[in-house]
């Protein structure tokens, strides 16, 4: 039996369309991230949070790449931009985590997720 909580979460998350999905999305990435940052002895935590933020960077260098992607050339540069600056921060953090790494990817995710709020 399903809690009320996760009852919730799937009827919202089936309601999402568009940019608001993709912004939750992004948000979601902001979430795990923080949360391995406040938590930065549990390494469980922040391979989620890496695991999860790779694998949505990758859908959108897949979608910008499309030749069904209707976004101009200018904002697809600088979207596969910091996709490759996600991916590339990513593997540091793996192979040599510190407290601070993680901001940057706060940073960018947050920012994205905001765009996509304003434009939803």
């Amino acid at each position: 039996m399903k809690s009320a909580y996760e009852a919730y979460g799937i009827s919202h998350k089936n309601s999402l369309k568009g940019r608001t999905l993709e912004a939750e999305s992004f948000m979601k990435a902001v979430t795990l991230l923080k949360r391995a940052e406040d938590f930065p002895q549990n390494k469980r935590l922040l391979a989620q949070a890496l695991e999860y933020t790779r694998k949505l960077w990758t859908i959108v260098q897949a979608d910008l790449k499309s030749p069904d992607n209707q976004l101009d050339d200018k904002l697809k540069a600088k979207l596969l931009s910091l996709s490759l600056y996600v991916d590339k921060t990513c593997l540091e953090v793996i192979k040599k985590p510190h407290p601070h790494a993680l901001q940057g990817l706060i940073d960018v995710n947050q920012n994205v997720a905001r765009g996509l709020f304003s434009t939803g």
